[in-house]
């Protein structure tokens, strides 16, 4: 998987999603419907899905959050503090290394399948990049050899409603190079996934739960 590719469908989606809310013809029903959809759960949403142009099964997460992009932002890159997302799970976090262009290297272990199996990995963080107005993307994937894993990909989206609001998704694969039964790696990456959405919410916006959203 190529970063283009999926910042291109992430745009593109964006892009449906604007003009639609955009529409002078439709004004009345200019709803955003990931903020929508999630008030109306009154809680952050998890599933399993496999992403336009990969084959492989990823656990996503969205969630509403009453805080600006930056505020968001700010706690996605907090890398050295992913271990507070799963205390139980995230054995540990450390930052190895930083690019001169914003990248960072993570190193961490996370206990899977119940605490059965460590694993670990040092992923590797692009800077924030934007595909779209409002939309930034943060992409990490495990330095090929630097794991017990097979592979790690994790892609965050962060997309600006207004100034003070912002959806935030996402998608996760791992792939422990062990036997497993798929739906156990399904529950584990949707749950992780469900986790660091979650735990990005509380410290951006200072508290838990669903605001009321007045869309």
């Amino acid at each position: 998987m190529k970063w283009t590719g999926w910042s291109r469908w992430t745009a593109v989606g964006v892009t449906v999603i604007a003009g639609t809310v955009g529409s002078s013809s439709a004004k009345a029903d200019a709803v955003d419907p990931d903020a929508a959809r999630i008030e109306a759960a009154g809680h952050s949403l998890k599933w399993n899905w496999t992403p336009p142009g990969h084959s492989e099964r990823y656990g996503h997460a969205e969630t509403l959050i009453h805080a600006p992009l930056p505020a968001v932002r700010t706690q996605v890159l907090d890398y050295a503090r992913y271990h507070e997302f799963m205390p139980t799970r995230f054995k540990t976090s450390r930052v190895v290394g930083h690019g001169a262009d914003g990248s960072a290297d993570l190193y961490s272990q996370i206990l899977v399948l119940h605490g059965l199996v460590t694993l670990w990995s040092v992923t590797h963080f692009k800077p924030p990049q934007a595909v779209s107005p409002g939309t930034e993307i943060v992409e990490g994937r495990m330095v090929p050899g630097k794991g017990n894993i097979d592979d790690l990909h994790v892609v965050w989206t962060m997309r600006a409603i207004d100034e003070q609001w912002t959806v935030l998704k996402a998608d996760m694969l791992i792939k422990p190079g062990l036997p497993a039964p798929q739906w156990a790696l399904d529950e584990e990456l949707r749950d992780s996934a469900m986790f660091g959405v979650d735990s990005v919410h509380d410290k951006a916006q200072g508290r838990g739960g669903i605001d009321p959203w007045n869309g």
